[in-house]
């Protein structure tokens, strides 16, 4: 190759990434003319703005769209400055910020892995079969114009910097997060288990100060009153929450009582392999959520109060703890299963370093089920897109809630791993040396 040759094909790389850069951002833009979910909680800011109750109040999104208001008092206030503004601008800056914490997700998820021997070229094959398999919510949350990436992010990057002791910068980043969508409370039993103290009381002290902090604006009493009504619409106990069957909702909520009791759905398919009365598919729904809660033990393990093992211990219980929120809470939607991203990422680490079966630390037969297992998930999850297997398709797969179905099995793949699943440098020194 001539050096003409060698200098073009260097120019062309250089330019790769601000070409990239171009193309994300008029993906970008074009979203950001739409209307996605943000305007519903732009449009939540103005009622509140203007002394109005935002919960229990269907929000015109677009043309045959409606949303309800679920966030808190806090962030309505925190989005009154960006009501005065045109749509296009919040909607540019939120999908512009969920670009850097999808990049932030993907920086501190490497973290992971420093202390083991993945590096270079096999960390890019992890991240892109991550990728490559989260596609589709990735994509949906930023066609939403949704919440998930931000939640997600902060939920990493709030350990990351307990870890680094900066315990009260994480411990806001981690309570605001649980203030705006209350899911990621499911880190502080965490945090205590693993005797992170004084980032636990550091979230649970700002979290009494976001959930006071609007009455500064609003007054005592305004606050307390919208506190009590966003509770009455998150409320776990509500009987809408303890049977869905809207096609748009996946989680153990809509997918138990579709099982054990006739339900009307959408499509005119049967779902039920049982008739059972309400009470009982309730006492069965509520069983499988507390059975999935205690299940977190067994990749905790005993005792508690201590750090764990190391930092793929660690990143296998968080890969648990985080699929359990789209599975366990109601009103969950396809984007929210984004929150399997770091499931996704321990379980490609797996696959990709032992790929070559020289290289295998594991038996062929762990290796190969597991592979089944994770294209079974794949299949059902993100394969089950209309936009690949046509919009009538995705409808049936909505209505029978594969989505929640290749979660599960994500459970099973991430009980069938070993917790250490990569080597260290040490143990791989005292391996040769043995």
């Amino acid at each position: 190759m001539s050096l003409t040759q060698k200098t073009s094909g260097t120019t062309i790389k250089r330019f790769i990434p601000y070409l990239g850069g171009i193309l994300v951002l008029v993906f970008l833009t074009r979203i950001a003319f739409t209307n996605g979910d943000f305007k519903a909680l732009l449009e939540a800011a103005k009622l509140v703005a203007a002394g109005k109750n935002p919960y229990h109040v269907w929000i015109f999104v677009s043309e045959g769209n409606y949303d309800l208001y679920f966030y808190s008092p806090l962030w309505a206030v925190l989005l009154i400055p960006f009501t005065h503004l045109p749509n296009f601008i919040p909607n540019i800056i939120w999908l512009v910020a969920n670009g850097w914490f999808l990049c932030r997700i993907c920086i501190l998820l490497a973290k992971y892995l420093e202390p083991h021997t993945i590096a270079g070229n096999k960390l890019r094959w992890i991240l892109f079969l991550s990728i490559l398999l989260s596609l589709r919510y990735i994509l949906y949350n930023f066609e939403m114009i949704q919440m998930t990436i931000f939640l997600l992010w902060g939920s990493l990057e709030s350990i990351h910097l307990f870890k680094k002791k900066y315990f009260l910068i994480g411990g806001a980043i981690l309570a605001l997060i649980i203030n705006i969508k209350i899911l990621p409370v499911v880190l502080i039993p965490w945090l205590i288990y693993r005797r992170e103290w004084r980032g636990a009381v550091s979230t649970l002290g700002f979290s009494i100060v976001f959930l006071m902090l609007p009455a500064v604006i609003l007054g005592w009493s305004p606050n307390l009153f919208l506190l009590s009504e966003w509770w009455s619409v998150i409320n776990p106990g509500n009987a809408e929450h303890l049977a869905e069957t809207d096609l748009g909702l996946h989680s153990l909520t809509a997918l138990i009582p579709t099982l054990f009791t006739k339900t009307e759905g959408a499509l005119p398919y049967a779902r039920n392999l049982f008739n059972l009365d309400a009470s009982t598919t309730t006492a069965i729904l509520n069983a499988s959520r507390a059975g999935l809660i205690l299940f977190t033990l067994f990749f905790l393990r005993w005792p508690p109060f201590k750090q764990a093992k190391s930092t793929l211990h660690e990143l296998r219980e968080l890969s648990y703890i985080l699929l359990l929120i789209p599975l366990i809470f109601p009103h969950q939607q396809k984007y929210a299963f984004f929150l399997a991203f770091p499931a996704m990422f321990y379980i490609s680490g797996f696959i990709i370093d032992n790929f070559r079966p020289a290289e295998r630390k594991t038996s062929n037969l762990k290796y190969y089920a597991v592979l089944a297992l994770f294209f079974l998930s794949f299949a059902l999850m993100t394969l089950s897109s209309d936009g690949i297997i046509g919009r009538q398709l995705n409808l049936v797969t909505q209505h029978f809630k594969t989505i929640t179905y290749g979660a599960v099995i994500l459970i099973v793949i991430l009980f069938i791993l070993p917790a250490g699943l990569l080597q260290t440098p040490a143990q791989k020194s005292k391996q040769i040396n043995t």
